[in-house]
């Protein structure tokens, strides 16, 4: 059970490159995959963990430091491991210094969401309350003080299903580009409409052009 459940990890692991532009890339020389929390598991819950840490030349990491999750329970398996793990080194030079912080997502897929690993972020991002959006974003803001509200799991699945839809409808660079000019604009309505009615769902508060997509 255990090679399984970190195997699930692993395989999300492999799709998530560092979310900013870097003078060095990510390379892993060791890269452990976190356990999948077993409670979770046995749930059959999948989740999201969005975090940083500086790299250093010699390969090392510190400094792990978990943005937001979707359970705390991810997380503290995130920060467990990650420490652990290994960059390949670089020359430190005029562009590459010694240290540099990197950005990434870590996605855990349950083993029923295997023949569709994203299936669940759709389902999740089309039943979410309100309510729910408005305890998450009250938890993120605490966490995170200084982070974009765009760091928080439950925007960053919006985008992951926007982003799927484009692909599928083969939109251009352009109407891609449109669609999350479209969604960033709108995020402050949604956060005040969520507000405003909690019993609604998140996506009767998001703008139609998103909504139709999700």
């Amino acid at each position: 059970m255990t090679r399984m459940l970190k195997w699930l990890v692993f395989a999300s692991l492999l799709n998530c490159g560092s979310l900013l532009a870097q003078p060095v890339e990510l390379k892993y020389a060791h890269q452990p995959a976190p356990a999948y929390p077993r409670s979770l598991y046995e749930q059959g819950v999948s989740g999201l963990v969005l975090f940083e840490f500086r790299g250093h030349s010699d390969g090392s990491i510190s400094d792990v430091n978990v943005i937001d999750s979707s359970h705390h329970s991810f997380a503290k398996s995130v920060q467990r491991t990650v420490p652990r793990w290994r960059l390949k080194p670089w020359e430190v030079g005029s562009e590459t210094p010694e240290s540099i912080s990197f950005r990434q997502e870590l996605y855990f897929t349950h083993s029923s969401e295997r023949q569709e690993p994203h299936r669940w972020i759709r389902r999740h991002v089309r039943v979410l309350s309100c309510n729910a959006f408005n305890k998450a974003l009250k938890t993120f803001r605490a966490n995170s003080p200084g982070h974009d509200v765009r760091d928080m799991h439950h925007i960053t699945y919006t985008f992951r299903v926007l982003g799927r839809s484009a692909t599928r409808l083969k939109m251009t660079d352009d109407q891609r580009a449109e669609l999350g000019n479209d969604f960033v604009r709108a995020i402050p309505d949604v956060i005040q409409r969520c507000k405003a009615q909690p019993g609604l769902r998140y996506k009767q508060a998001l703008p139609y052009k998103v909504r139709e997509l999700i």
